[in-house]
Parts: C-alpha cells; structure tokens; sequence
C-alpha cells in the first residue's frame, strides 16, 4: 500500500466502500487526492471496482482491478485539466456505467445516493488545507460515513 498523507473519508453503501484520502503514487514521485472504491462483503472484500488517482504529475484512473487491459487511464490524454471536479463529476453522472465497466452489475444495480457525492465534495473542499494556491491539498479527518448520514 503506498503512503498516504492524510486520514481517509469512508463512505459505505451496499456492496461497496469508497475511501477517499491523499496518497502517494508508486514510487513516491507523485501525490494527490484518490478516490478508492472497492467491493465491501464477506465474500469479496476489498477488490478494487474503481479508483481514481487525482495527481499532481500524472492524473489517472482505473476500471476494475489495477494491473489489466487498457485498466490505466490517463486524464490528461483524455483533456481533462482539473481531476478532482471531474472524477465528482463521474461520481454524480457515470458511476453506475463505469461500476458495470469494471464487472461489477450487481452493484451498479444499486445507485449511489445523490447526497453521497454532495457528501464528498463537501468533505474534499471545505477541509483545512495544507500548501498554497491550486496546489494546496485537503488534510482530512477519518470517518465512516453510512449511507444515511449523506442523505
């Protein structure tokens, strides 16, 4: 697991956890906030659905688990100039597509609530920052948030 530099925020919803926290990359060459979201249950726990690596070098995500075919997508190539926006914006509009993408039908079955997304921007945006400018990152505090608590 690489390092990370800040408490994660940990939403759970049937079927899934999404951890959302500052890492570093492989290597330590590069950091950012990442959204994790991988299977939550007794049977399958912890394998990677989705994540999204918001660096400041090189922003990427991933579709099902790291490591596969065409797994590895890189923001930049695909125009996408602020990936923390835009991975929300994928939360809020394309999460059940890109949760089928990776395999996983029986949880995109389940919407994400609405509220969740709200809960997250809140939580990335209004946090105590660390640094200056644009890239001044948020210092998070760990906590588990239930699906009822962001609605």
């Amino acid at each position: 697991m690489e390092k990370t530099k800040s408490d994660a925020i940990i939403i759970e919803q049937p079927g899934m956890r999404m951890t959302v926290e500052h890492r570093h990359g492989l290597g330590g060459s590069d950091e950012g906030l990442t959204f994790d979201i991988t299977t939550a249950g007794p049977e399958d726990e912890g394998k990677r659905i989705l994540r999204f690596d918001c660096f400041y070098k090189e922003p990427h995500y991933h579709v099902g688990p790291s490591g596969g075919i065409d797994a590895d997508h890189k923001m930049k190539d695909e125009g996408v100039e602020d990936p923390v926006r835009w991975t929300l914006e994928q939360l809020k509009t394309r999460f059940p597509a890109m949760v089928k993408q990776a395999g996983y039908d029986e949880i995109a079955a389940h919407p994400v609530r609405a509220g969740n997304t709200r809960q997250i921007l809140i939580d990335v945006r209004l946090q105590p920052r660390v640094g200056i400018g644009k890239d001044s990152i948020p210092k998070t505090r760990a906590r588990t948030l239930s699906p009822r608590a962001c609605i």
